[in-house]
């Protein structure tokens, strides 16, 4: 397989991978470093390698119980098989909002959908509250050696589009070879190779967390990732390494566009070099380090030069995966951005893609008013973030419950971001949104849900803080049913100057108000 990594002069490569401040993070993370086996996986403490992150194969939507596998996997299989598993969220969103200047004959209350308030996913503000439609297909084939993999995904399904946008048909989103080298080595060591995105910090027992949001990094890259675990009595230590690069950039001349992600020609080509590791206790205590460097060396811009640019993030979480007293996690990155504004999409930080996200949400952007600025993306983040969950039947009944009677699940979760910045607009800014979610399962078929976000895109401004309220019913066909059909209402209070976004890529727009009532039925399953 092409990974897009030239090997013919390893030396040099070495040479640009290993800076003196990489060689440092990679004696921390080898000093103290920690597995992060899911809550979902009970038989975690027993496998030889815990995982690290999110698994690329999990959606990074809201927590829901995980899928139990069909037939054999590959994993635990001698002779090749098929394994197909997927998730579909498919919701209808209507915004609700009070005409402006209406004339006779026309009604007092306008209809949007999609709803028109401040979500956008790559955005601070985003709290994941109004459901997007997300189907994902994952196709494995292979043995216990060795699997390939891929994963097909949209955020849309375009019989029910107002008109067919390719750029939400993301088609084959991974692919990658993974083998299993432990009969080979005598140690657990898994190798995987080829496009893989990679997430660190998931604040959720199952994905992302309640924000859908990696709290370290993501990383969209083709190339490799080796993982390996050691035993030492009841302490499991974890070690992991990857490199990548990305296919192609943007040629000269070819017009930036949501099409091509945006690219721009002034951006080089980038390259990421990420290390993590960690230990954990008898399966219930769980520490980590994460180091990610993404950088650009190129020399192919429109003048024929290019800056080098350079995002670094230096990462510790721990979680808590405590039975019947719930899963804690929490954790703290640095990011570090130097000349940010010429690194690629290879990188996200709080879903924010590459250096342009990053200088657009946090840094300060390129352009102001259609001038240039001097801003080249130079700046630092001090991020972080929580989330607890926890069920009060478990709490209560411990070994007794199944998941097959009532309960009250809790939820509380909340992120927070520091920036500081060349650009005086930015610098200084305090970013912070936080939540509860109580959920009550009242029947096997039926539960309510009540969930309350607070957002504060400046601790400086008031007037652009906004918070929802929400309220949901939830059907299924069963206590352990793979499906979930829910209807739900949310309540937007507006700060004075909070709008809504419009554009490609989406900014404030202060001519459209957004709106204060969103009515949301979704149906979602998974297998």
């Amino acid at each position: 397989m092409a990974l897009g990594i030239s090997l013919v002069q390893p030396a040099r490569m070495l040479r640009m991978c290993f800076t003196r401040r990489d060689l440092v993070a990679w004696l921390m993370l080898f000093a103290l470093a920690a597995p992060m086996p899911a809550l979902a996986e009970p038989k975690a403490k027993d496998k030889d390698i815990p995982r690290l992150g999110l698994d690329p194969a999990e959606p990074g939507v809201r927590s829901a119980p995980p899928a139990t596998p069909f037939g054999i996997a590959p994993a635990t299989s001698k002779e090749y098989v098929l394994d197909f598993h997927g998730y579909m969220l498919l919701p209808m969103g209507l915004g609700v909002h009070d005409r402006e200047n209406s004339v006779p004959g026309e009604s007092g209350t306008v209809l949007h959908t999609p709803a028109l308030v401040p979500q956008d996913y790559t955005r601070f503000q985003f709290t994941g509250v109004v459901p997007t439609p997300w189907v994902q297909l994952n196709l494995s084939y292979g043995n216990s050696t060795v699997a390939g993999t891929v994963i097909i995904a949209c955020t849309a399904v375009w019989e029910g589009e107002a008109l067919y946008d390719p750029v939400r048909q993301l088609g084959v989103s991974n692919a990658y070879v993974t083998f299993n080298l432990k009969p080979q080595l005598g140690i657990p060591l898994q190798l995987r190779a080829g496009a893989v995105q990679n997430r660190y910090g998931s604040m959720g027992a199952f994905d992302s967390g309640r924000y859908a949001t990696p709290l370290i990094a993501r990383i969209n890259s083709i190339g490799e990732t080796a993982t390996t675990s050691f035993k030492l009595g009841d302490t499991s230590l974890v070690f992991e390494e990857g490199f990548g690069g990305q296919i192609g950039r943007m040629p000269t001349g070819l017009p930036s566009a949501e099409y091509n992600d945006f690219s721009d020609p002034y951006v080089g080509s980038s390259y990421v070099l990420h290390l993590h590791g960690g230990l954990a206790w008898r399966g219930l205590v769980q520490f980590g380090l994460h180091y990610v460097t993404a950088w650009s060396q190129d020399d192919q811009g429109l003048t024929g030069t290019l800056e080098e640019g350079r995002i670094s993030v230096f990462g510790a979480d721990g979680r808590l995966t405590a039975g019947r007293f719930g899963h804690l996690y929490a954790g703290f990155s640095y990011v570090k951005a130097v000349n940010s504004k010429y690194v690629s999409g290879i990188i996200e930080i709080l879903n924010a893609r590459g250096g342009d996200g990053l200088m657009n949400e946090y840094l300060g952007p390129a352009t102001k008013n259609g001038v240039a600025t001097n801003n080249d993306g130079d700046g630092a983040l001090t991020i972080l973030g929580f989330q607890y969950d926890l069920s009060l039947s478990r709490l209560l009944y411990d070994e007794q419950y199944h998941g097959r009677n009532p309960d009250v699940f809790l939820s509380l979760f909340g992120i927070g971001v520091k920036v500081k910045s060349d650009d005086p607009d930015y610098d200084g800014v305090l970013k912070l949104k936080g939540g509860a979610e109580v959920t009550y399962a009242m029947r096997s078929w039926f539960a309510v849900s009540g969930r309350a976000d607070i957002v504060r895109q400046d601790n400086r401004y008031n007037r652009r803080s906004f918070d929802i309220y929400t309220a949901r019913l939830l059907f299924h066909t069963g206590w352990l049913s793979r499906d979930e059909f829910a209807l739900q209402y949310s309540r937007f209070v507006y700060g004075r100057e909070v709008y809504a976004e419009s554009g490609s890529p989406p900014v404030d727009d202060p001519s459209l108000n957004p709106d204060r009532h969103v009515l949301s039925l979704s149906a979602t399953f998974w297998w």
